[in-house]
């Protein structure tokens, strides 16, 4: 016979899109970072000084159409750091706004999540390709590289959640509230100050008949023993 106290416990299963909602946890995290780091980039470079704000050198490297006689700059160095920066900004405030969406399980963020990381990925390999080949900067390559893998793996991720939520799509009225749901005051309390101050002053008034009955009891008590003493002494 086998001991029930070394039978294995049956583990619960876990709840529907959790990795959807994992993936939003990673898509806010990473987000909030790129977010923060890419601001960073761009109000710190003008305290340093005008020159390096602007780069007016920069204007004449990049990629070149070539017509007739001459050559036109079409994508300069300083269009593409300028752009980078920007979409930096604009990936962090997406990747954020997507991982909410994921994290609440709407039926479209796994799609936006892919749509968006996929752009990423493009426009960070193009970055890439810009970097070393025009610039030939090498840590410009390796971040734009390091940005390419980090969009390579979002989007790995986004796809995972996208079939996740196919399997298991969430109901249709998973937002509506029911009927009786009642609106919380604040994350504090659930009811207004008024009604928690009548519920307090009735709580004050049960109690206090409480007492007052207890009182009573303890007067005809005392009243009994004190004809049962006069008794006695007569």
């Amino acid at each position: 016979m086998r001991n029930p106290s070394n039978s294995p416990q049956t583990q619960p299963a876990p709840p529907p899109r959790a990795f959807t909602q994992g993936v939003g946890t990673v898509f806010q995290f990473a987000g909030v970072v790129m977010f923060v780091v890419s601001m960073f980039v761009c109000c710190g470079s003008a305290l340093v000084s005008k020159s390096v704000a602007e780069r007016h050198d920069l204007t004449g490297i990049g990629w070149t159409f070539h017509a007739g006689g001459g050559g036109t700059v079409v994508y300069s160095a300083q269009r593409a750091i300028s752009l980078s920066v920007t979409l930096a900004v604009f990936f962090g405030l997406a990747l954020a706004g997507v991982g909410l969406g994921l994290q609440a399980q709407r039926r479209l963020a796994p799609a936006a999540g892919v749509a968006l990381c996929a752009f990423g990925a493009c426009f960070w390999g193009v970055q890439m390709v810009f970097m070393v080949q025009t610039l030939h900067s090498v840590w410009l390559g390796l971040l734009t590289a390091g940005m390419l893998l980090l969009f390579g793996a979002l989007t790995a991720l986004a796809v995972g959640a996208l079939r996740e939520m196919r399997r298991h799509p969430p109901p249709a009225d998973q937002e509506v509230l029911p009927a009786d749901y009642k609106v919380p005051y604040s994350h504090l309390h659930a009811d207004p100050p008024e009604v928690r101050l009548a519920r307090e002053l009735g709580q004050r008034r049960e109690r206090l008949a409480v007492q007052q009955k207890e009182l009573e009891m303890l007067e005809d008590r005392l009243k009994r023993k004190l004809k049962q003493q006069d008794g006695k002494e007569t």
